[in-house]
């Protein structure tokens, strides 16, 4: 079921809206009972799991063998400023925004949105249906055993567990996972040495298998900014960063937070003919050209001069690898 399809299931949605409602911890097992028979452990879960991929201050711990859900954050919410002929505008569209789309109110509602879409990327409907859609993708090409690892190594960072490696060697490493990203092209975690309470930098690759567990009293030591410093700090050793600046003709049809690609300190504004200027800080590696190839036709690159030489490079480099299609 696609992230569109769930929120018109009715129960999925009920679900999402009494959690969104919550201003403390509760049972699982309440929440059961308040829903009644229709509803079971594993429906409220996968409400979880999607309103954490919002990056939604909501958790399911265990206490004394059962399941908790734990508010860890301030609520998010989206807000809009709007001027009097978009107020107009918008409250117009409402029984007719179907009907309109080729008239001048709707591009001048359109155009609003877009702002405010652009401006909250953590509540970004779209852009977790296009991650779901990369990760079915980047798991059918796994073996089995790595696809079951990723997808556990997903679990427990978005219910907060902490893991036990195992490595090569017979090595074993107790962490607290904060993110999944490609570093100098290679799929690599990002955690938190539970033992020396530092943050380390593992491939992917060199897992051979995850332990979790979900009910534990580490203290997280690292906040997500921190992380994300760490994460470009790497970079910098590398020398791969770049700032990366695109003018977007459609942000409506682009993914501006693709799954596994650290974006750096985005940014978003508009020029004075409405286009949107996108910029952030990557990492230059044939996972950004993949990226940047699969929504050419709606952006272009800005700065710098060097990576867009390259990825004209790299266009040229993969039309030349792709076989002939033979004539019918």
């Amino acid at each position: 079921m696609s992230a569109n399809e769930k929120l018109f299931d009715d129960k999925f949605w009920n679900i999402l809206v009494t959690l969104d409602g919550l201003n403390q911890d509760v049972s699982v097992s309440e929440l059961c009972h308040h829903f009644g028979p229709q509803v079971e452990e594993k429906d409220i879960l996968e409400v979880i799991s999607f309103m954490r991929k919002f990056h939604y201050p909501l958790s399911a711990q265990k206490r004394e063998g059962l399941n908790w859900i734990c508010l860890q954050g301030k609520k998010p919410r989206v807000s809009m400023d709007l001027s009097f002929s978009e107020w107009l505008a918008l409250q117009a569209q409402f029984p007719l925004f179907e009907e309109t789309k080729n008239r001048s109110l709707f591009e001048t509602l359109s155009h609003k949105l877009k702002l405010v879409e652009a401006a909250h990327p953590d509540q970004d409907l779209y852009r977790v249906m296009e991650e779901e859609r990369e990760f079915q993708h980047f798991r059918s090409e796994m073996s089995e055993d790595k696809e079951f690892l990723l997808r556990l190594l997903g679990e427990s960072i978005s219910q907060g567990a902490v893991i036990t490696i195992e490595a090569e060697n017979n090595n074993y490493i107790k962490a607290y996972p904060h993110k999944v990203v490609f570093l100098d092209g290679v799929l690599s975690l990002i955690a938190e040495d539970v033992n020396d309470r530092c943050m380390i930098c593992m491939e992917f690759s060199d897992m051979l298998g995850i332990t979790p567990k979900f009910e534990h009293n580490y203290k997280v030591n690292f906040v997500s900014a921190e992380v994300d410093d760490f994460i470009m700090a790497i970079r910098s050793i590398t020398g791969n960063e770049e700032r990366l600046v695109l003018r977007i003709s459609s942000p409506e049809k682009v993914n501006l937070k693709p799954q596994y690609h650290f974006l750096g300190s985005p940014y978003v504004t508009t020029n004075t003919e409405g286009e949107f200027i996108w910029a952030a800080s990557v990492e230059v590696s044939s996972e950004l050209f993949r990226w940047l190839d699969s929504i050419k036709d709606e952006i272009e690159i800005l700065d710098p001069q060097e990576v867009k030489e390259e990825f004209e490079n790299f266009l040229v480099s993969e039309s030349a690898n792709r076989p002939l299609k033979k004539a019918s």
